[in-house]
């Protein structure tokens, strides 16, 4: 970070710290309006303005109740950008209605990239304007206070900050942090998450600078971990331990979903030990390991048992285990069996 970013983040920081203090105190209106006389007469600059990407289709029943709770946040430069991949449930109508009472939403469509999750994910980062992103999912909500804190972390110098996720769904799972592996404030390392220490879902923000020109890639069914990988190895991270997202769970089994694309799913596999692989194989051979036991599995789903049965081989050479063993027993299983792998296959 040179000195005059470092700088401009201290005063950020200062501000950031004030404006908590002073709007419980007199109220966030009055602290503005005299924040912004200050700055006329200083010609200083406030805050950094923090864009959260929306990226939505054919969600308009949970989207208006995500977008209110971001709206509901207290961060005074909030950018929420509404990326919609040609949705026809009355998306637009229901963004332009409140577009015209929070001049804070830009809504954009994904002319760009081809139709999709990753697609409209970097449709989205194209239009985003501030030095702080963050990507949020259209039918989850924000609690409030959510984002204070995490800005606050990443003006103290943190290039990428996230929180745990509580759980909503009807089952047992109902108020249950998403993400393991974590359980106090603190650094991140960044092998913690590329060797699988951290899993499951948390949510956070990061500086633009971290992404750069980097995109998700369209080429891969989800793959979301791909590019947040790269990131983590780029980045000092920072965990807060609070709930900053309420992630939502659907009924349908995720499992079934992706079985069902199982030819595309293996490249998300294929795509991280294409390119961290080698690091992986120095700090954690057994969880590069069980990558290469998930590609089998999906290679063996999709009909490529030549490369199923390489990408086992592989698996057990490098960290040999009774689920890697299982798996290798499966894979002379007909596929019609499908459901009796699925239960003795492991986390991959």
């Amino acid at each position: 970070m040179d000195t005059i970013s470092f700088y401009s983040d201290c005063r950020a920081w200062v501000y950031l710290k004030i404006y908590v203090i002073l709007t419980t105190n007199i109220g966030e209106e009055s602290f503005l309006k005299a924040l912004k006389q200050c700055e006329e007469g200083l010609g200083v600059v406030g805050f950094p303005t923090l864009s959260i990407i929306v990226p939505t289709y054919n969600r308009s029943v949970f989207l208006k109740e995500c977008l209110e709770s971001i709206l509901l946040q207290n961060y005074p430069a909030l950018e929420i950008v509404v990326t919609d991949d040609h949705s026809t449930d009355g998306t637009e109508v229901l963004i332009k209605s409140l577009i015209n009472k929070y001049p804070n939403i830009l809504y954009v469509k994904n002319e760009r990239y081809p139709k999709g999750p990753n697609g409209n994910k970097n449709n989205g980062l194209d239009f985003a304007t501030g030095k702080i992103l963050g990507i949020f999912d259209d039918d989850d909500t924000m609690p409030k206070n959510a984002l204070l804190p995490m800005v606050e972390k990443i003006l103290e110098g943190y290039d990428m900050v996230m929180g745990n996720c509580r759980i909503v769904s009807n089952d047992s799972r109902n108020g249950k942090f998403a993400g393991r592996g974590l359980n106090k404030n603190g650094v991140v390392s960044p092998y913690n998450y590329l060797c699988g220490k951290v899993e499951g879902e948390f949510w956070g923000i990061f500086r633009r600078e971290l992404l750069g020109n980097k995109r998700f890639d369209t080429a891969l069914y989800g793959g979301e971990g791909t590019l947040w990988r790269g990131m983590y190895l780029e980045s000092k991270t920072y965990y807060i331990h609070m709930n900053v997202r309420n992630y939502r769970i659907h009924g349908n089994n995720i499992s079934d979903f992706m079985t069902s694309k199982a030819s595309q799913v293996i490249k998300n596999y294929e795509k991280d030990i294409e390119l961290y692989g080698q690091v992986m194989e120095k700090h954690c051979p057994c969880y590069l390991a069980s990558i290469y036991k998930g590609a089998a599995y999906f290679a063996k789903l999709s009909g490529q048992y030549k490369k199923g049965f390489n990408y086992i081989l592989t698996s057990l050479k490098l960290c040999l285990n009774k689920e890697a063993i299982m798996m290798f027993i499966a894979m002379f299983i007909p596929r019609k069996f499908i459901p009796f792998v699925s239960k003795i296959r492991s986390r991959f």
